[in-house]
């Protein structure tokens, strides 16, 4: 088994790619709930 830097690298960025859209939706997501707790609950 060798080691690929290159796709270690490639690897590694798509993993990140992967996390900082998923942390958007999230962060998306949480607030529209806020706003509308705040539009519903108020």
């Amino acid at each position: 088994m060798s080691y690929d830097k290159e796709k270690y690298f490639q690897d590694h960025v798509n993993t990140w790619k992967t996390f900082v859209k998923w942390s958007v939706y999230g962060t998306i997501g949480v607030i529209a709930i806020v706003v509308l707790m705040a539009i519903f609950l108020v």
